[in-house]
């Protein structure tokens, strides 16, 4: 069946949403968005939508069945909380929100109502990272012994909004960047992280007052440890690479992602043969497209759970804020103390 939705914010990623919903063959009905200039192209786009300054206008509608919530990582867990509270399905984009009590706030609303919501980590839809899973899975290499995750870049301030630089409003590379990675991580190795050690701060761009820079080490109780690297450095002062180096027992596999103007341009996957990297054969897909369209089988499944567990999106912050405890303290941070 299809479905007919709200998009909530149309920002760096909220805009594409609208399509989005289209090609996974649901019907966007209301988009929110309170600057004239970012919706003005969208109205001449999609005369059947109708555009609203207020979200809340958008969940009176009693037509609407799943809110897409693309707002500024501060306003994630006020309006996904409106949003369930009026009924609605909510597929909230990553991160889940600012802390953990907000977290737990809004998986106390979604099991109130009785809807479903998810949490977008896309990610774990890119062909790379999803092939690295079944290498991991299929115990090919063996176990994984460790693993260094990374994600270096520029960090451009002048094309991001202001409160993506207010660390106070969700801003700052842990929330944008490092909740993918730590995703990533959950996902492929599992839930079972015992401890955090980590350095943050701004440190290539002191100026700014959110964060820039992380070197964090998680151990997991079954065995694997892996690095958390990522840095926002100046124009013109380092390149970018994005993706992550998988060791084990028998082997050793890679994958990146393509991503800015460094030497990484493509996606793909990697297992190391006869001291050469083997390119793993892979297959392009929308991993916009397909997320949504899990979610929204989850839906009219009636499934108690969606495709994305609660829990997850939650342990994505649990393990942000340990290392920030652990960056600001000097020592590790054992889960679940």
């Amino acid at each position: 069946m299809a479905f007919n939705v709200a998009v909530l914010g149309t920002g760096r990623i909220g805009g594409s949403y609208l399509k989005v919903v289209q090609n996974a063959g649901h019907n966007v009905r209301a988009v929110a968005e309170p600057r004239e200039e970012q919706v003005a192209p969208l109205k001449k786009s999609h005369p059947d939508v109708e555009f609203v300054a207020d979200y809340k206008e958008a969940l009176k509608r009693k037509d609407i069945d799943i809110v897409v919530l693309t707002l500024p990582h501060w306003l994630h867990h006020r309006a996904a909380i409106d949003a369930l509270n009026a009924g609605k399905h909510v597929f909230v984009e990553k991160p889940m929100a600012l802390n953990t009590e907000e977290c737990d706030e809004m998986i106390a609303a979604a099991k109130k109502s009785g809807r479903l919501l998810l949490v977008a980590h896309t990610q774990r839809y890119f062909t790379p990272v999803k092939k690295m899973k079944e290498i991991v899975d299929s115990k090919e290499l063996g176990e994984v012994v460790m693993v260094h995750d990374i994600w270096h870049k520029v960090l451009a301030p002048e094309t991001r909004p202001k409160w993506m630089l207010d660390g106070t409003r969700g801003g700052g590379m842990g929330q944008m960047d490092g909740s993918h990675m730590i995703d990533r991580l959950l996902w492929i190795l599992g839930s079972d992280v015992s401890s955090v050690s980590a350095r943050v701060g701004n440190f290539t761009h002191p100026q700014i007052p959110a964060d820039d820079t992380a070197m964090c080490f998680l151990r997991w109780k079954h065995g694997p440890v892996a690095t958390i690297s990522r840095i926002a450095f100046d124009h013109g002062k380092g390149f970018t690479e994005y993706g992550a180096d998988y060791f084990f027992t028998k082997g050793q596999a890679k994958f990146r992602i393509a991503y800015g103007r460094g030497p990484t341009q493509k996606d793909g996957v990697w297992i190391a043969k006869n001291d050469e990297w083997v390119e793993v054969p892979t297959s392009k897909t929308d991993s916009l497209v397909d997320e949504f369209k899990d979610f929204a089988k989850a839906v009219e499944s009636g499934a108690k759970q969606p495709p994305i567990p609660m829990a997850h999106g939650r342990q994505v912050i649990e393990v942000l804020e340990a290392t920030e405890e652990s960056s600001r303290t000097g020592r590790e941070v054992i889960l679940g103390a």
